[in-house]
């Protein structure tokens, strides 16, 4: 493709001309690096971005936390990742295709398709790999950077007439880059595809809503001068909605996927206990530690559970246990109170 010459008095000889906007600035594309980037300094900060207990903290993805009611979750684990080399390749797949995807569609319909593209990777994995293994967690970016790559897929599909050649051929690079991304997933352990499927199946068809539509705009001697996009975001404001309720669609199944949490346990022990039904109370504890074995919440409930049985010794040790793995500062408290009352009375 090449522009016309401003200053030519002849009619160029290719009519294709440059898409409007590759001289745009990547702004949002750097914010969100910078985001990345900075998101994975405080995770080494806050004891490295390796340690799961510091992921989950700050936001990572795990399957019964986000159907407890921790949704934020899908959004948070986006900018989390796991080591430098898994931030590394994800920051790469930005810079490279961000700025592309970016300068095609603009900042606003790129954010957009970055953001809705993400969660959809994410809730992709909810749905068929978090919710299968209750202990796994998620983070990562990997999952907006394949919607990225199904947005570009989505434009130079809408444009093969108007690109020609280059653009044909950059659509195979595009498709086969895919592909062979997808398959080193499969092949590859702890690398969540299900993520990236979602992800750029998300990217693909919010890319082909918000592609842009170019109309040649002829000079008053009849050349073709220049290309305008007809399409811009607010006349698809429609896709925003649809959007929003396919994904809180796939929440509610995720949801279902996982059935009872370690929380909704608890809160059976919980009444089991005020009854009186020991018995019972401690079963539910049980059933919601075998899903998370490191929940401080239910060491707790235990301890409470065997004091009233008198069963001091092994309360004492489920409180230790219960504030060493994290408990919030009303739990923790009564933890300490009530260790320091059983050791008081021995």
């Amino acid at each position: 493709m090449f522009p016309r010459p401003p200053d030519s008095e002849d009619p160029p000889n290719d009519t294709r001309l440059l898409p409007p906007g590759l001289d745009r600035t990547p702004y949002v594309t750097w914010l969100l690096l910078s985001a990345n980037v900075g998101v994975y300094l405080l995770t080494e900060l806050q004891g490295g971005s390796t340690a799961a207990d510091v992921l989950i903290r700050l936001g990572a993805m795990e399957s019964w936390l986000i159907a407890s009611g921790e949704y934020w979750r899908l959004f948070s684990a986006m900018f989390l990742h796991s080591g430098l080399i898994h931030l590394g390749f994800n920051v790469i797949g930005l810079l490279i295709f961000g700025q592309q995807l970016e300068r095609f569609y603009g900042y606003s319909r790129f954010l957009v398709i970055y953001i809705l593209a993400g969660l959809a990777g994410s809730i992709t994995s909810y749905v068929f790999s978090l919710s299968a293994s209750p202990n796994i967690i998620g983070v990562g970016a990997s999952g907006a950077v394949f919607g990225i790559l199904g947005a570009l897929v989505a434009f130079f599909l809408s444009n093969r007439g108007l690109l020609g050649e280059m653009g044909r051929q950059t659509l195979i690079g595009l498709l086969a880059l895919a592909a062979i991304n997808l398959a080193v997933g499969f092949v590859m352990p702890g690398i969540d595809n299900f993520a990236h499927i979602g992800g750029f199946a998300g990217g693909f068809l919010l890319g082909m809503a918000y592609s842009p539509k170019y109309r040649l705009i002829y000079s008053f001697v009849g050349w073709p001068e220049s290309l305008r996009d007809m399409n811009s975001m607010y006349r698809r404001l429609w896709v925003l909605p649809v959007a929003v309720i396919t994904l809180m669609a796939g929440i509610i199944i995720g949801d279902w996927m996982v059935g009872d949490t370690p929380i909704t346990f608890l809160r059976h022990a919980e009444e089991h206990h005020e009854q009186g039904e020991f018995g019972l109370a401690l079963n539910s504890v049980e059933h919601a530690l075998e899903i998370q074995p490191y929940y401080g919440p239910a060491y707790l409930r235990r301890a409470l559970i065997l004091t009233d049985m008198g069963n001091v010794d092994r309360a004492m040790e489920d409180l230790g246990r219960a504030v060493r793995l994290g408990l919030s500062d009303s739990d923790r408290s009564r933890a300490l109170d009530l260790l320091l009352q059983l050791r008081a009375n021995r």
